[in-house]
């Protein structure tokens, strides 16, 4: 096997990439100068890139690509911006402790917009990585009374180097020049005219690597963005995902702060023992009858309010959803359901409620004999022959426990 000199192949193949970069570059006669990089600098661009795609937050985003830049092509004024062409206007985010325009500029910028030489040779420099001086002599540019000697001179500035993290095609540019759309640059400044075609290319080789990363922290922005509110959802919601041994795998705050009022046990990793039998039993039934039908809510009352507990069974049967929904108890017309009279459900209710017989006939403006004859003929439908046995065989019917915070 041939033995290659890795100092020799890196700089062939910094040599070949430059090639293809000066073929695309806006001013053919200004880099006929083939430059080549260094072991050096290619060990430096790839710790870059690596640095690069390991950013994620969109807000520090700005302050770290620009200390990367700057490690890479130092400049005096090194900055990240965001221009809107349609308004002329562009925020910037500069790298700390590097001092930034003066704000006194930023209006005199978006009033000379279309006379910096870059934004005038667009699209062009949305490809490219482009200087000032690629369009412009420095006669030429102390000429220009807006953009020269009110701005860049203002911050002692004389030359500008400018690479865009998007890459719109030809014949889309025009059309976003025209939609309240921003595109993301960043610009390096310095008070001489000595960016070299070394920092050229490897701000060339760098930008693809800078736009990837910066659309990775966007999305990444964008899924934060998306799980905070789902979990801003979800905790609105009474939710508990269990697994089959009835651990719990995910709760809401709304689903432990139910669970807390209802039963008496602290809720840990593991459900209520109670809750987890019903959900074993409503499986067991699903499982036996071979069919996927809904299971019936579990409810458990509580001074005057419900727990309704509904049972989802996903597909592949490795978890439990337990959907939990805190209900004013409505009882009064529930219990109409069982068959009694207007008045022997008037007086079940306030049985069910605790009240003794002298309070019921007070509260219905009854006979105490009245009411003691109304509750035989409850005990009589129901077919039991007391009240405690009455209460349970009513909520039993509606299906209703009551609260097992004692339990």
């Amino acid at each position: 096997m041939t033995h290659i000199d890795v100092k020799n192949l890196l700089q062939l193949l910094g040599f070949f990439v430059q090639v293809r970069i000066n073929l695309n570059s806006p001013k053919s006669t200004s880099l006929m100068c083939m430059e080549t990089l260094t072991v050096q600098d290619i060990q430096k661009l790839l710790h870059a890139i690596e640095e690069l795609h390991s950013l994620h937050d969109l807000g520090s985003f700005g302050a770290k690509a620009l200390a990367i830049v700057h490690q890479l092509v130092p400049s005096e004024i090194p900055h990240l911006h965001i221009t809107n062409f349609q308004s002329c206007s562009e925020s910037r985010i500069y790298l700390p402790g590097h001092s930034g325009f003066p704000a006194v500029i930023d209006e005199v910028m978006r009033h000379h917009f279309t006379e910096h030489p870059i934004v005038q040779n667009m699209p062009l420099a949305l490809r490219n990585v482009c200087k000032v001086s690629d369009f412009i002599s420095w006669e030429q540019l102390q000429k220009l009374e807006g953009f020269y000697q009110q701005c860049l001179r203002v911050a002692g500035c004389r030359e500008q180097m400018t690479l865009f993290l998007s890459d719109p095609q030809p014949q889309s540019w025009y059309q976003l020049a025209q939609q309240n759309a921003s595109l993301v640059g960043i610009s390096l400044n310095c008070s001489r005219r000595n960016f070299t075609e070394r920092d050229r290319l490897i701000l060339n080789l760098l930008r693809p690597h800078l736009a990837q990363a910066y659309q990775n922290a966007r999305h990444y922005h964008q899924i934060q963005q998306n799980l905070t509110q789902l979990h801003q959802s979800l905790d609105r919601l009474g939710l508990i995902i269990v697994n089959t041994s009835g651990q719990i795998q995910l709760m809401t705050s709304q689903a432990t702060q139910c669970l807390q009022n209802y039963f008496a046990k602290p809720i840990n990793s593991q459900l209520p023992d109670f809750l987890w039998a019903w959900v074993k039993y409503q499986i067991s039934s699903i499982e036996k009858s071979d069919s996927q039908e809904a299971c019936l809510p579990l409810r458990v009352e509580h001074a005057g309010k419900q727990l309704v507990i509904r049972l989802v069974i996903e597909s592949d049967k490795d978890r439990y959803l337990l959907l939990i929904e805190e209900q004013v108890l409505s009882l009064l017309p529930a219990l109409n359901l069982l068959g009694l009279s207007s008045r022997e459900t008037e007086i079940l209710f306030w049985v069910i409620r605790g009240k003794d017989n002298q309070a019921i006939a007070q509260q219905l403006s009854l006979s105490l004999s009245t009411v003691r004859k109304h509750l035989e003929s409850i005990f009589r439908k129901l077919g039991v022959h007391s009240r405690t046995e009455a209460i349970a065989q009513a909520l039993d019917k509606l299906g209703i426990l009551t609260s097992l915070s004692t339990v």
